[in-house]
């Protein structure tokens, strides 16, 4: 019947319009779909052709070594010109007149051989931020490194330190008199004292705390892992670890560490796999499954050693942060304050009284080697680490206990000569209110352009122009500020509301950033802060609920 009435109807309409309607309206119709065709295929075009920058940098998540992110950094820097600022050593962010002054003097007293020169201007000039070379701004335009004047000026001032040094072993008779190896021997004694050490310190982590195995294993495989470690909570376990183990004991559980835990007994009454417990575990007391049998893989690991017998074994220094309710107990504990002190003990105490158990106290090993408790007759709890960054609760009435107000980290810089920090924050969630010191700003890239009839991108001639253009230095990046005052906005109330104690423990562990902000107020003290970056961030939820993937999840955090 449908047919039947077709047949009867619309196709003599459509005969009829069809045969009357004027060539010159066929000749527009045509015209038009032409038009619409060339910019559907052509925004189709675009919309799926390879971008190489793009591309690039969805490679760069996935790689697992440095030679690979070598690999990629360097095509990178290429794609947005950042090897042409490398070479331009103009900037307003340093003084490369005086470096490459500098540069020349020490040169020139190197090949005559002038210790005495030598001595002179590093004196005067070994220092971490000489001439403005330490800016963070230098370092995160280019994925290679910064200016090559300041990579030259560095590796200048190591042949000249290393020239010194082989010249106190050196067998000319002058290197045996007082006033020669002597100036020496006191030039690297002052230099050292003078120029301070670094220290890493491993910040929290809770429900995200592996994460910090990632940034230690880094380091270490590129020989950079400072001597010093200080670390809290879950960062207090990477910390213990590290500076527990000798060479031959670290390499094998930083390369392969979630077949070694695979013989750590999961059934401990510290892990339940029944889904109520996991809950329980991670909303209330902030701590996962793959968290819990980590602590347990560390303490099985490093037994009942003490703090000094761990640096008599690595020559490692370990600091552990603890907040207690009493003055009388140190709040970093290491082999100077506590020698004596169990390990294990006081990673539970940097965790805090009431998260993995109620019964939380130091022990310390005494001459008889006979473990007992520190202080029997003290009655101390150890608060959470979140509950002690901002110190002052204005309006609780309940503050029974006695929070001290120096920062550990203050006895750090006093003790172990510290004024530089590389900071590891495992708060994945955290990340976008906090500045990542070592975040790259991708730049548009002008040395490529689009070839329409090969259908791919060449390399363009550079004009005078273009050098100009991308060999300086950028200008104000209105993003890059607005983004930041949003953050340090929200960051700013969220620390107001926890002072009024408006927020919960929940809240407090999720938003409340334990960073150690004293250190900010310290002039001669520069810090790194690295933050884990946002990806897949309700997808990494999931794994935290997800104790059959205990495992799996273990390497993917140190990844990340």
């Amino acid at each position: 019947m449908i047919k039947s009435i077709l047949n009867k109807t619309v196709l003599p309409i459509l005969a009829v319009i069809i045969n009357n309607t004027p060539s010159f309206i066929w000749a527009l119709i045509d015209f038009f779909f032409d038009i619409c065709f060339f910019w559907v295929k052509h925004l189709y075009h675009i919309y799926y052709r390879k971008d190489p920058l793009k591309e690039q940098i969805k490679q760069l998540k996935n790689v697992s070594n440095y030679t690979e992110w070598k690999q990629i950094t360097f095509e990178i820097d290429k794609l947005t010109n950042m090897d042409l600022w490398r070479q331009n050593f103009i900037s307003k962010h340093y003084d490369y007149v005086l470096i490459n002054e500098r540069l020349r003097l020490l040169r020139e007293a190197r090949e005559k051989q002038d210790s005495a020169q030598i001595m002179s201007l590093l004196r005067a000039g070994l220092i971490r931020n000489f001439g403005g070379i330490a800016q963070k701004r230098l370092y995160l335009k280019s994925y290679m490194g910064t200016k090559f004047k300041i990579e030259e000026y560095i590796n200048e001032v190591l042949n000249c330190l290393n020239f010194l040094n082989d010249s106190l072993s050196s067998s000319n008779g002058d290197d045996y008199i007082m006033n020669s190896k002597q100036l020496k021997l006191d030039f690297f004694h002052d230099a050292r004292q003078s120029f301070g050490c670094t220290a890493l310190l491993l910040q929290g982590g809770s429900l995200f705390g592996l994460c910090h195995l990632g940034v230690v294993k880094a380091l270490y495989f590129k020989r950079l892992l400072p001597r010093v470690i200080a670390g809290s909570a879950v960062g207090a376990a990477v910390a213990s670890l590290v500076c527990t183990l000798t060479e031959e004991d670290l390499i094998p559980i930083l390369v392969n560490i979630e077949e070694l835990m695979k013989n750590i007994d999961v059934l401990n009454h510290e892990i339940d796999e029944r889904y109520g417990n996991v809950i329980e575990n991670v909303v209330k007391k902030g701590y996962s499954q793959d968290i819990l049998l980590f602590l347990k893989f560390v303490r099985d690991t490093i037994g009942d050693l003490t703090f000094e017998e761990a640096y008599m074994k690595t020559r490692k220094i370990l600091n552990i942060v603890v907040h207690p309710t009493n003055r009388s107990v140190p709040s970093l504990l290491n082999y100077i304050t506590a020698p004596n002190v169990i390990i294990w003990t006081a990673i539970y105490a940097s965790i805090g009284t009431g998260v993995l158990s109620d019964d939380i106290a130091l022990y310390v090993k005494n001459f008889n080697n006979d473990i007992v408790l520190k202080d029997p007759d003290i009655e101390v709890r150890y608060l959470k680490p979140q509950d002690v960054t901002y110190q002052t609760s204005y309006f609780q009435k309940n503050l029974s206990v006695n929070i001290q107000h120096q920062s550990p980290y203050t006895k750090l810089t006093e003790l172990f000569n510290v004024n530089h920090f590389v900071i590891s924050l495992a708060r994945p969630y955290l990340a976008p209110l906090i500045s990542n010191d070592l975040k790259h700003y991708h730049a548009s890239y002008g040395k490529v352009k689009y070839d329409k009839k090969r259908k791919k991108y060449e390399e363009k001639e550079m004009t005078k122009r273009d050098i100009e253009k991308y060999t300086k230095d950028t200008g104000f990046n209105f993003m890059k500020r607005f983004k930041t005052i949003i953050g340090m906005e929200i960051q700013h109330r969220l620390v107001v509301l926890n002072k009024l104690g408006l927020l919960n423990e929940v809240m407090k562990r999720f938003f409340i950033d334990e960073k150690p902000t004293a250190l900010q107020y310290l002039a001669s003290i520069r810090e790194v802060t690295i933050v884990p970056e946002v990806r897949y961030l309700v997808k990494d939820f999931g794994r935290v609920f997800d104790v059959h993937r205990t495992l799996e999840n273990i390497p993917y955090w140190m990844r990340h």
